[in-house]
């Protein structure tokens, strides 16, 4: 046995040596990379704590969608509903929409119309925005949101589009729940809500007190936006140069020029002053007439 031992270590010289192992991290939905980062936090003060008011909070979140959140790589092949660019059509909340942004972060606001008598026409609805892969920033200054949002950070994107559908069909049964309280009917769907069957109530409505766009903005570019500012400048500056190109600019100072030569600004000058000081003798007068009087 031992010739054998002996036989096997002559066999295996490196057997004995010091070893380095390289270990690649998982990739896709298994990788250890962080995807998001919040920063929270909320303030209350003296008399807001006395009368129960609700903290002002204010939160921040970054976050970084991977290709395999919305591709189907070959790794990871889970999404169905796709889009002609061959990427998952996930949509944003409702706070990411382009109705719920700000126009100067490059949003599109509904149009009011102010004119209530006019007929309406109907502007073609914008696109539902999608998630892509990149960069996004969440804010947010609704406590309720901050709840939701660190509720969602569990979620992949297919599990916080079921979870906002959630919240949105709780909020459908709810209203429909205080509409029956407030009809008080004894119609026949009256045993929906017989007896102690009462529906959750939801959270309040915090969509409006959120925020979510790209990264970077697609706001519109800085200087489109500075020449409609300063459009009737350009205009103006146009027709000055125009006006000189043509000879009218150089022809007006000739004749200024000629006339300042000869007795008229002088006489001009001289009226005025004249009607100046007949107007202030005048005055002067009426009001001595005034004073004698009283």
């Amino acid at each position: 046995m031992s010739s054998e031992n002996k036989g096997n270590q002559q066999l295996r010289p490196f057997a004995s040596w010091p070893t380095i192992k390289i270990l690649s991290p998982p990739k896709g939905r298994f990788s250890p990379k962080t995807d998001e980062w919040c920063l929270t936090y909320c303030t209350q003060s003296v008399t807001g704590r006395f009368h129960a008011k609700e903290p002002t909070c204010r939160s921040v979140c970054v976050r970084k969608v991977f290709p395999h959140e919305v591709r189907n790589i070959i790794a990871f092949k889970t999404h169905r509903n796709l889009g002609p660019d061959g990427k998952a059509m996930y949509p944003l909340p409702s706070e990411g929409q382009p109705a719920n942004i700000p126009r100067w972060l490059g949003g599109k606001p509904p149009i009011e119309d102010e004119d209530e008598d006019a007929p309406r026409q109907k502007p073609s609805p914008e696109p539902i925005k999608h998630w892509d892969e990149g960069w996004y920033l969440w804010t947010s200054s609704s406590r309720y949101a901050i709840h939701e949002k660190l509720m969602s950070m569990k979620c992949d994107l297919p599990g916080q589009q079921h979870m906002n559908k959630q919240m949105e069909g709780r909020r459908e049964v709810w209203q429909e729940y205080q509409d029956h309280l407030q009809k008080g009917d004894q119609s026949a769907d009256v045993s929906k809500w017989w007896g102690p069957v009462v529906p959750p109530q939801p959270f309040p409505e915090f969509r409006s007190h959120s925020l979510l766009v790209p990264l970077p903005l697609e706001s519109p570019p800085f200087w489109d936006q500075m020449s409609k500012l300063f459009a009737p400048t350009y205009k103006a500056l146009n027709i000055f140069q125009e006006s000189i190109r043509s000879g009218e600019t150089r022809e007006f100072a000739e004749r200024a020029w000629e006339k300042a030569w000869t007795s008229e600004p002088f006489v001009l000058v001289n009226k005025t002053f004249s009607m100046w000081y007949n107007m202030l003798k005048d005055s002067d007068t009426s009001s001595d007439d005034d004073r004698k009087s009283t």
